[in-house]
């Protein structure tokens, strides 16, 4: 990506998070637990697709991967929820409007440790061992099935 457009895509995913704090915040049953497990089945699902065999095979798609999904994943679980954090101050008042924000922030709080993981390790991994793309992609998908099954997991107990 080159530096002119990084501004404006992070803009982009800025927006997108304030306007779903906003979109989460007007819903009259908005729930934790049920936006987790969301959040979960679509990372379980974009692993299987992603360590899926015919998929795995293909040296193209795992540049593909590698190159652009990943960090593009990164810098959303990074700045979508900030932009749902930020959106605070627009919804504050509205029904769930504290929650939602807090839900933001929580969640990027979170996100801080896992995404060091697959910024060291897949998309600028520092150790020359860990370089070669076929164990950048694994260790991508292996990521997307861990959280995804660990928000699961939580969204699953935080509704018990």
């Amino acid at each position: 990506m080159s530096n002119r457009v990084f501004p404006v895509f992070i803009a982009l995913l800025l927006l997108l998070g304030i306007y779903l704090g906003w979109f989460l915040a007007n819903r009259p049953s908005f729930s934790i637990p049920a936006l987790l497990n969301v959040a979960g089945i679509v990372y379980s699902i974009l692993a299987v697709i992603l360590l899926y065999e015919t998929v795995a095979q293909d040296e193209k798609l795992k540049v593909v991967i590698v190159s652009y999904v990943a960090p593009f994943l990164l810098w959303a679980q990074t700045v979508v929820p900030l932009g749902i954090a930020a959106s605070w101050f627009l919804i504050r008042n509205l029904h769930h409007g504290n929650e939602v924000s807090a839900f933001g922030f929580s969640f990027f709080a979170y996100s801080i440790l896992p995404l060091s993981f697959v910024d060291a390790t897949v998309t600028f991994p520092r150790i020359a061992k860990r370089r070669p793309l076929d164990g950048r992609y694994r260790r991508f998908g292996l990521f997307l099935l861990l959280s995804g099954l660990g928000m699961q997991l939580v969204a699953g107990l935080a509704g018990l």
